[in-house]
């Protein structure tokens, strides 16, 4: 069959028809006259305020305008004649309206969507409406089906837009018939503006199929009375969310050590990135500018990036809005600029050693490629992040599912889930990583079959080129470890799930990735050199004897091929 979609379609229809034949308007009780008031029964001379009932218009898939009606509708002062004993729905207070009206003069509950109520079951007031209303039972029925809360009814979705129940676009499938559901929302002790979207269903969510009750991945047991069920009205292809009250849905606990740790280890890597950023510039100007030029880039990355996932993890709640959206923007741009210049470095290194001729650049080729290593390793990240920024901002229409939006700062100051992260996270990670491996795959057969195999190599200035670069390519592979498996297992415990007790050791070590970094990077025997030489330089002026022996352990830059030691009285010159 059709379902309630197509039977409440027609209904709106029919009556849309009949109205507009029979008088050309839509007539719409009103429970009082003008600049009057519903006080119990009766009606008194109050507020001034018109009329402003939500109106909901199935055609253009969305609500009318704040205090905008139809044309077409003429008030009338009447009360229900449907019903002996009408029941007032307040709108004052309330966190969600408990109504919605269709431009065919109908009124839709948020309980029972399905069934439109007609002009003689309900008058409107200033605060609310006057309703012949239907109880719906709160137990198991004739067949002893549980009993699970959904918040809209029968054919209705939850628009996040307006915060209010509207009727679906589609079908419900994923509401089984073999539950009794009942047709309301959370009973919140706090008034807020809305309720909150606490996550999905099936995903850190399960219904308890013995008792109706909720259960969440920290083995928290939700009742009947704290939470609902629903599809949302803007994201169709999403499976059923689970709506609670503001409070007692946030999904941070205020006990989680978590929340701790993970802002502990992420600004002790912010600091040793940032000793990694001043060891690099310790290095003399001859090391290999390119790569340095790379590995800053990437380091540098990786700093701010840690840096605001540390704010945005001692902010909690209290970074919203504006102001962690942006920041979502910027973690995203960051964090592929990194594993984007990584990838650089790795191509960097393949093409040194693809032939004999990587010694062959002059100060203007290795100027040129860089700016190319730059366009490639700033533009990527800023097509990707760019891309995804414009789709968060694009006005959602309902029904309109064709791409996913980043959803930046809806459920956290990053991607609202995990699919769309898989899309416009972990996906362009995942080439880029599957690249550098593919990279070092060849870079290793050139080493072992190819011009630079050891018996091949005859020259001392031959087997200084290749151990100078075959240093850094394990300085690129180590960096791909780390952070491959970063990636990795965050994809696995994406992937398998469980509770979050199980990852807490993989989750720090992960925020102690700039710690890791630095071991790779910082601490690296031509840094140690360079340091050393800065520190007899500081303690021995006028001493060259000191800068000349460290100077040996430098290696050359890739323009500098007939480099052999500098043995002058000046002072190395550093790269910054």
């Amino acid at each position: 069959g059709t379902g309630p979609v197509m039977r409440l379609t027609f209904v709106i229809t029919c009556a849309a028809l009949t109205a507009t034949i029979v008088s050309g308007k839509v007539l719409i009780n009103r429970c009082c006259p003008e600049n009057h008031v519903l006080i119990g029964d009766s009606c008194r001379l109050g507020e001034t305020t018109r009329l402003a009932p939500a109106v909901y218009s199935p055609v253009q898939g969305g609500f009318l305008s704040p205090g905008t009606v139809p044309e077409d509708w003429e008030y009338v002062v009447a009360k229900p004649s449907a019903c002996e004993d009408p029941k007032f729905y307040s709108t004052l207070g309330a966190q969600l309206p408990p109504f919605v009206l269709v431009p065919a003069g109908e009124l839709l509950m948020s309980d029972n969507i399905a069934e439109p109520k007609p002009q003689n079951s309900f008058c409107l007031d200033v605060h609310g409406a006057l309703v012949c209303s239907t109880e719906y039972i709160d137990n198991k029925d004739a067949n002893n089906k549980i009993t699970v809360p959904k918040c809209c009814g029968e054919g209705g979705a939850f628009s996040e837009r307006n915060s209010s129940c509207v009727p679906s676009l589609t079908e419900q499938s994923e509401f089984s018939n073999n539950i009794t559901w009942l047709h309301r929302f959370p009973e919140c002790e706090s008034i807020g503006s809305s309720y909150t979207i606490m996550g999905k269903l099936n995903v850190g969510f399960s219904v308890d199929l013995e008792n109706g009750t909720l259960l969440d991945d920290r083995g928290r047991v939700w009742a009947k009375t704290d939470f609902c069920l629903e599809k949302i009205l803007e994201y169709p292809e999403d499976p059923v969310h689970v709506i609670g009250c503001p409070v007692a849905s946030d999904p941070r606990a205020t006990h989680d050590i978590r929340f701790t740790i993970y802002p502990i280890g992420m600004f002790l890597s912010v600091f040793f990135l940032g000793v990694t950023l001043v060891a690099s510039c310790l290095l003399p100007s001859t090391y290999h500018v390119l790569h340095w030029r790379c590995q800053t880039n990437h380091v540098a990355c990786l700093l701010i990036g840690d840096l605001l996932l540390a704010v945005t993890q001692l902010s909690g709640d209290a970074l919203h809005g504006k102001g962690c959206v942006s920041i979502a923007i910027a973690m995203h741009f960051i964090f592929l600029a990194a594993f984007f210049w990584l990838n650089t470095m790795c191509f960097n290194i393949w093409w040194t050693f693809r032939d004999f001729r990587p010694t062959n650049l002059d100060k203007g080729q290795e100027a040129c490629r860089l700016r190319i290593y730059e366009l490639y390793a700033w533009g990527g990240p800023l097509i990707i992040s760019g891309v995804g920024a414009v789709l968060d901002n694009v006005p959602r229409q309902p029904g309109d599912h064709n791409f996913i939006r980043p959803r930046f700062g809806e459920n956290r100051c990053f991607f609202y889930g995990d699919l769309e992260m898989l899309y416009y996270f972990y996906g362009p990670i995942g080439v880029l990583l599957i690249m550098n491996l593919t990279l070092f795959a060849a870079t290793a057969r050139e080493l072992t079959c190819g011009l630079w195999k050891t018996e091949v190599v005859k020259s001392n200035t031959e087997r200084h080129h290749l151990n100078s670069r075959a240093t850094l390519g394990r300085v690129c592979l180590k960096l791909v470890v780390v952070m491959g498996i970063t990636w990795v297992v965050d994809v696995v415990s994406w992937v398998v799930g469980g509770p979050d007790y199980v990852w807490y050791l993989t989750d720090i070590i992960n925020s102690l990735q700039g710690v890791l970094i630095f071991a790779v990077v910082g601490c690296q025997p031509q840094v140690w050199a360079a340091v050393k030489r800065l520190w007899c330089l500081n303690n021995s002026p006028n001493d060259t004897n000191n800068a000349r022996s460290s100077s040996s352990h430098a290696l050359p830059s890739l323009n500098d091929h007939n480099t052999s030691v500098t043995n002058t009285s000046k002072a190395a010159e550093t790269l910054c």
